[in-house]
């Protein structure tokens, strides 16, 4: 009897599967716009009904939470609802493969919205949609009152923060969090935060203070946390998206893994004269070793982001934060020491320049080469 039970649900399943596979029902979502001037506006959910005659004002049927907080119908129509967009009679999601209908009614001298609620229960399970009510007026969420925390905090310096932080989970809790175990199954927007001296970041929109990160665009105050667990720094990091500005949802996490201090390489060398270098230097390759190099055959497909260098007499350059010293090139805002070395090959000088970029600074990997030519 049990062999029978779990056979029959293995071909429930497998059969579900090959229905899941196929998309189960999909409205037809191509529905040219026709506006409708009466439903543009702000509406907010008051219940949610089998059947819209079930309605009654004033009393709420359904006792849980409501899920969708309201809809917005803005002109031309789009929603404020980004993934959602209307015409008259449908609310269509593209995304899910859905037309939900709309109607409006009055009932005691006020105006509902009866919105088809189009979840998996309809396109999979094929069962009737049930209906959100909605009343005109604004509802959390919205957009008309987007959280701004305080991002005028004073600089308090925390060292232990400084350096490269590498995402590896999401969670709803720190307490969820257990190393070596990934929460999260998705793929992780956040994929690292770079905390340089001084509470900058390498983004403009990115400052931080003992404890706190402000971003500056979405004006948000984001608490962090390092915590060492099995030998490892962490850090929880409040994620402040539009749930937490718009939708006022308390925050999740994003648990980081510190990769790599900064590096910052002695730039205060002292001046040596090097008559071969002074010049202009034209890049032409981009490889990980100098031997790789090859004249006849450039190993570097893309568009070379250093374009030249030009080094003038005395250790000075076209750059007011470029200096050089025999063999070196220090970059005062980057504070590091590239070495250079000229060789001449088939007749022609060429430089090979270490490239410390911020995969250098930031997460310490081996420099790759720019390839000069003398011009």
């Amino acid at each position: 009897m049990g062999k029978k039970i779990l056979l029959g649900f293995a071909v429930f399943l497998a059969a579900f599967a090959v229905y899941y596979r196929a998309g189960g029902i999909k409205d037809n979502t191509d529905l040219p716009f026709a506006d409708d001037a009466a439903v543009k506006g702000k509406w907010r959910s008051v219940d949610f009904v089998k059947s819209p005659e079930l309605f009654k004002p004033g009393v709420k049927t359904w006792k849980p939470d409501l899920f969708l907080k309201g809809l917005t119908f803005l002109d031309g129509g789009k929603m404020f609802e980004a993934w959602l967009n209307w015409t008259n009679g449908y609310v269509i999601n593209k995304e899910d493969g859905t037309a939900a209908t709309y109607a409006i009614r009055e009932i005691g001298g006020r105006q509902y919205l009866f919105f088809q609620w189009k979840t998996p229960e309809y396109t999979i399970f094929r069962k009737p949609p049930w209906y959100y009510v909605l009343e005109r007026g604004a509802y959390t969420g919205d957009g008309s009152d987007i959280l701004k925390d305080d991002i005028k905090l004073p600089f308090v310096d925390d060292p232990a923060v400084t350096g490269t932080w590498t995402s590896v989970d999401f969670v709803r809790e720190p307490g969820d969090f257990r190393a070596g175990r990934r929460d999260w199954k998705g793929d992780l927007f956040l994929k690292e935060l770079v905390f340089l001296p001084g509470g900058k970041c390498p983004n403009g929109w990115l400052t931080w203070t003992k404890g706190v990160v402000m971003h500056h665009g979405n004006s948000t105050a984001s608490k962090y946390e390092i915590k060492k667990l099995d030998g490892a720094e962490y850090m929880f990091f409040e994620w402040k998206s539009g749930d937490y500005t718009i939708r006022h949802r308390k925050p999740l996490y994003y648990v980081l893994r510190k990769t790599s201090q900064l590096r910052a390489d002695n730039i205060d060398l002292p001046f040596a004269d090097d008559p071969r270098v002074v010049g202009k230097w034209a890049s032409v390759d981009f490889v990980e070793d100098p031997d790789q190099f090859n004249p006849a055959n450039r190993v570097w497909n893309g568009e070379l982001y250093l374009k030249e260098l030009v080094f003038l007499p005395g250790g000075k350059s076209d750059k007011p934060w470029w200096t050089w010293t025999k063999g070196v090139v220090m970059h005062r805002g980057d504070h590091t020491a590239s070495k250079y070395e000229i060789k001449k090959i088939d007749g022609a000088d060429y430089m090979f320049f270490e490239w410390k970029s911020g995969d250098y600074v930031f997460r310490g990997a081996k420099p790759f080469y720019y390839v000069l030519k003398r011009k």
